[in-house]
């Protein structure tokens, strides 16, 4: 790998972990949904980056899947379905304060780095920092679903986790069929848990109705 091309990759990847900063240190939804957009993006410029670096059009196609799949396609749905019809605005329901939470992802961050810095990668990977800011997305957004407490909060921090799982399996492993293998799975487990929160959230609205509320709106 090239110093350009690892240097892109290195910046892609930082940014997408400032990304995942920004949706901890966040109580807006519509900005979760926003950070984890642009972060997707970003993924699907690694993607890029590394298919053009193998010269593997396979990954130009993941790349291209990913912009469409996780930069749009959830982002969209995730605003349509369930921040638009719940009426969510603010996330109130959180455990720790947010500077709390931020120092222990810096801590957290810092433990990834450590545990799996350039130095001890193999190959041509020893001179990338892409996997272990990929180990610290993934331990973000693990905290992201420990602090918040609302559901569509920890589905964001399941969503942030699975941008940092295909992060590190684009960068380390690099093949097609892993990837994509992993990637559908992933986000199969993120489709289920959105109609999840939907049926939730709607049936806490209608277990929420009384008969006097239902009499007003029939006039």
């Amino acid at each position: 790998m090239t110093s350009a091309y690892t240097t892109l990759l290195n910046l892609a990847s930082v940014l997408i972990l400032l990304f995942a900063f920004a949706c901890l240190g966040s109580k807006l939804f519509d900005r979760y949904v926003g950070y984890y957009a642009i972060q997707s993006v970003l993924l699907s410029v690694v993607a890029a980056i590394v298919a053009y670096d193998l010269d593997a059009p396979a990954l130009w196609a993941l790349a291209v899947l990913t912009l469409l799949i996780k930069g749009v396609g959830i982002p969209v749905a995730t605003r349509r379905y369930l921040l638009a019809r719940l009426s969510l605005k603010r996330d109130a329901a959180i455990a720790l304060g947010l500077s709390t939470t931020l120092i222990i992802g810096a801590v957290l961050t810092g433990l990834a780095y450590f545990a799996m810095r350039p130095s001890t990668l193999p190959g041509r990977l020893l001179d990338t920092a892409a996997v272990p800011l990929a180990m610290a997305v993934v331990l973000l957004g693990g905290l992201c679903m420990v602090v918040r407490r609302h559901t569509i909060a920890q589905l964001l921090g399941w969503l942030i986790v699975e941008n940092g799982v295909f992060l590190g399996a684009i960068t380390l492993v690099a093949t097609f069929p892993f990837i994509v293998e992993a990637g559908i799975f992933l986000d199969l487990v993120a489709g289920v848990l959105i109609m999840l929160a939907l049926v939730s959230g709607l049936a806490q609205r209608l277990a929420s109705a009384s008969a006097d509320d239902l009499r007003r709106l029939n006039g």
